[in-house]
């Protein structure tokens, strides 16, 4: 054996060489797997319908031992980039290489389906692109994990955005499950974009489920293509043979050389590229499938002797760091240690290459590291409030002052610039109570009045200067905005309805009234005041779930405060929306949602544009664009993740420097400048301030 090229869930897998030097992959399955009859029994019944397989397309089975301590089978090694690696390190491909491609896979299968398999795991990563065209790999493994008990009940082994929904609802699978993952391939080769979104396991399958694809962006014919295999019923969907018809003869020259790079040679094993099996990868894709592993390829006829584990690394960069990692793939997930074993010279030349490329960016930040750029707070402010976990933040219009909502039912006002209090005011109801939690604050565009809202429903106008209260109000609000002129403030609350107040009214009388039928979580005007949004978030509810960002007209509004107005827009979400900003140039609307994802949505189209899921660990509660609109901060278990909102990457981690790891952070804002972004640290009750990266 020469070296590890990878382990997962299952096994693990070994460079190794036949007798005459060619170079294979040995799979090694985990004893605790072979430990199970049912697994085992399965595990040959597969192996021997995979040596079956015969096929241009398809990657041959070369030896097997199913009666070892450890069973193993070996397959030939193929070099070259996976399909998920070629659009990760590079671009979508165009529609006649997808059309190819596809075309090519789908012969792939009807090889396999000839022989009286079925795939079952599907997607860019098991396709490997050659000279000689894509390859496909890894058929009928993983079939034998279902059955083994090793594997929760009720599971299933597979990618879930690339799972048919009968295989999720645990029916019956056919060869038109394999289709349906074909589908969604096409759409991933031709955009970069998965058609029912990433994210959560649980929120993906929900997609999948119940959803129609979102093809977006998918040029025709690829378009048509993927739309019939993404069909829910598997009676609807073509076979292998009609989708190569209707690829036609597209040529495919170029897609396997399109995306490599020679960077190390294996002694007598031929190039290997950064993107082949067991070697780095620096970046992910956007929407890509949930897992991005390096899949080691081929096999060995010899039983392997496993060589011992090298020390474990720093995290890759484009290593999955989700808050939700995906459904094991049984033989293919990235090695934690070494993905090659050289001797000599090739010792030192890999070093090289893994400092340049698995460790992180010096930085003044302590703990984890992550695939891009971390800092720490340059000042802290606080405490903002005596215990508890409390919300509510903003910084005055001239970035002077900062505003912190507390659990006692106070906010305070905070020197930005020597990070010591200014005043406090105290919250108190109609009938002269106080001490109830604040759950957001707000300043008026001129900064003479602030406004904040409590846990039991009221909203309290203050003036700044005087430091009194000047108006108090009952509309069970959780969260309000002001107006960009300053005329209006409108607040959003648990009771499913959203009031419009006039800055200058009287009493409890409202301009107008909004009906979400959801519970509003935020609220946020356009820059030109026209338009307000609101998040719904009805996941308690015991009706059919109301999940969605409102755009509600509030220039043309109904003039009787509670006339009937209808939204301009709903922008449905698989899960419950937690907080909603407007882009500085009215653009673009962004939502935080349940589901630990991101989405923005083009505001005049309605359409989504992006999603992006990638490290929250925590339902997304808030969110802030900076004054120049190329940021968009998002505050969650890790601390505060910066996204370059035109590449939709992430570029900075903004962690609590922390030395109990607690990094979470619930709300955030920028200085009016840009020159700082603040979070709010709740179980802390501090505020963190950091210059924003450049």
């Amino acid at each position: 054996m020469e070296g590890v090229l990878g382990a997962g869930g299952m096994g693990r897998v070994y460079l190794g060489r036949t007798p005459a030097g060619s170079a294979v992959a040995v799979k090694v399955v985990h004893r605790e797997y072979a430990g199970d009859a049912s697994f085992r029994k399965r595990f040959e019944q597969e192996v021997a319908a995979a040596r079956r397989v015969q096929g241009l397309y398809t990657v041959p089975v070369v030896d097997a031992d199913l009666q070892a301590d450890e069973p193993w089978l070996a397959t030939a090694y193929i070099p070259g980039p996976s399909l998920q690696q070629a659009v990760a390190d590079g671009e979508p491909l165009s529609a006649d290489a997808v059309l190819g491609l596809v075309a090519r896979v789908a012969e792939a299968l009807q090889s396999i389906h000839a022989a009286g398999v079925i795939h079952r795991d599907l997607k860019p990563s098991n396709i490997i692109l050659t000279g000689d065209g894509p390859k496909v790999i890894d058929f009928g493994i993983a079939r034998a994990a279902d059955v083994t008990s090793v594997t929760a009940t009720g599971m299933r082994t597979g990618t879930p955005a690339y799972m048919a929904p009968e295989y999720i609802r645990g029916q019956d699978v056919t060869e038109a499950g394999d289709v349906f993952a074909l589908g969604g391939i096409a759409h991933f080769a031709a955009t970069g974009r998965l058609p029912f979104g990433g994210g959560a396991d649980h929120a993906v399958i929900y997609r999948v489920l119940e959803h129609a694809p979102d093809l977006d962006g998918c040029p025709e014919p690829v378009r048509a293509i993927a739309a019939r295999c993404l069909e829910k019923e598997p009676e609807q969907r073509p076979t292998p043979a009609e989708v190569i018809e209707q690829c036609g003869r597209a040529d495919a020259t170029g897609i396997a050389d399109a995306h490599t790079r020679t960077a190390v040679s294996l002694s007598g094993a031929g190039p290997v590229t950064p993107n082949a099996p067991g070697a780095p990868s620096d970046r992910g894709a956007p929407d890509a499938e949930t897992r991005t592993a390096r899949s080691p390829r081929g096999s060995g006829p010899a039983a392997p002797v496993p060589p011992s584990a090298p020390a474990r690394g720093a995290t890759p960069p484009g290593a999955d760091t989700s808050a939700n990692p995906p459904v094991a793939d049984p033989f293919t997930a990235p090695a934690a240690e070494l993905p090659l074993v050289l001797g000599g010279v090739g010792v030192f030349i890999l070093a090289i290459i893994l400092i340049a490329v698995y460790l992180p960016d010096s930085s003044p930040a302590r703990g984890p590291s992550y695939p891009y750029r971390s800092y720490e707070p340059t000042a802290s402010i606080g405490p903002t409030g005596k215990s508890g976990e409390v919300q509510g933040m903003a910084f005055s219009p001239d970035g002077k002052t900062l505003a912190t909502g507390s659990d006692e039912g106070k906010v305070r006002l905070w020197d930005v610039a020597r990070r010591k209090p200014k005043a406090t005011f105290t919250q108190r109801d109609g009938a002269g109570n106080d001490g109830f939690e604040i759950r957001d604050v707000a300043f008026s565009p001129n900064g003479k009045l602030l406004a904040a809202t409590n846990m039991t429903g009221w909203v309290t106008l203050w003036d700044v200067a005087e430091h009194r209260q000047i108006r108090f109000l009952y509309s069970e609000g959780e969260s309000v905005a002001f107006s960009p002129d300053g005329k209006l403030f409108a607040t959003g609350d648990e009771s499913k309805s959203v009031h419009l107040w006039d800055i200058n009214g009287r009493g409890d009388e409202a301009l107008a009234y909004f009906s979400p039928n959801a519970p509003v979580k935020d609220v946020a005007f356009s820059p030109d005041g026209r338009t307000l949004a609101s998040a719904g978030d009805d996941s308690g509810s015991n009706l059919t779930p109301n999940h969605a960002a409102l755009l509600w007209d509030v220039a043309g509004r109904d003039p009787e405060p509670y006339g009937q107005d209808d939204p301009r827009a709903t922008l449905s979400t698989p899960q419950g929306v937690q907080s909603v900003a407007f882009s500085p140039d009215g653009k673009t609307l962004a939502t935080g949602g349940t589901d630990y994802d991101v989405r923005l949505w083009d505001v005049a189209t309605r359409r989504r544009t992006a999603i992006l899921s990638d490290y929250y660990q925590a339902e997304v509660e808030d969110l802030a664009f900076s004054p120049d609109g190329k940021t968009l901060a998002v505050p969650g278990g890790n601390g505060l993740l910066l996204w370059n909102v035109a590449s939709r990457k992430p570029r900075a981690i903004l962690t609590t420097g922390s030395q109990e790891a607690d990094n979470t952070i619930h709300d955030v804002a920028f200085s009016p400048d840009g020159r700082f972004v603040a979070g709010h640290e709740g179980t802390a009750r501090t505020v963190r301030l950091w210059k924003t990266p450049k």
